[in-house]
């Protein structure tokens, strides 16, 4: 049985504006981004795990998605990833609560913040898109865990979406 994959990252801002000056339209594009495609495999460009998942917190509470060995990806495996090459976390506008992404308390995968304790607030209808052709390296039981943390305002519903590569 063969296995592929094709991966896609859509993370760009188009803009199109125009303005009315001197009796003629003056317009402003700005094109958005090309589109960071993954093939099959690993190495630059390259994935061959994907993740996604609806998940929910109660309010004051947190959980660690677990790169190498606890998250079951949609096939019933259990990723083991080596190298995460984009991340997608979004913080559905039906959420009440802030999540906070990172900063797990042991294990931190720092992936594409800075280091262990720096982390991002997603509100209410805030996504986050983070992708790297090259990868963050994901080290089992001691650089494998991101926390997802919801505040005290009230209970989140979040989406996830992970694509790696195993080695």
């Amino acid at each position: 049985m063969s296995t592929s994959q094709t991966s896609t990252v859509k993370a760009s801002i188009a803009v199109f504006a125009k303005k009315g000056l001197d009796g003629r339209d003056v317009q402003d594009r700005i094109p958005d981004l090309a589109d960071i495609v993954f093939s099959y495999g690993s190495g630059y460009g390259k994935a061959d795990i994907a993740f996604s998942d609806d998940r929910a917190l109660s309010a004051s509470t947190n959980e660690n998605l677990d790169m190498a060995g606890a998250l079951v990806d949609a096939f019933g495996q259990t990723i083991a990833a080596a190298k995460v090459k984009a991340i997608v976390i979004d913080n559905l506008e039906s959420s009440v609560g802030v999540l906070t992404i990172g900063g797990a308390a042991s294990n931190t995968f720092n992936g594409p913040f800075s280091g262990a304790t720096y982390t991002i607030d997603l509100k209410p209808g805030d996504r986050a898109v983070f992708a790297s052709r090259t990868g963050w390296t994901v080290t089992a039981a001691t650089g494998d865990l991101l926390k997802v943390a919801c505040s005290s305002a009230g209970a989140a519903n979040y989406h996830v979406t992970m694509i790696a590569s195993s080695s």
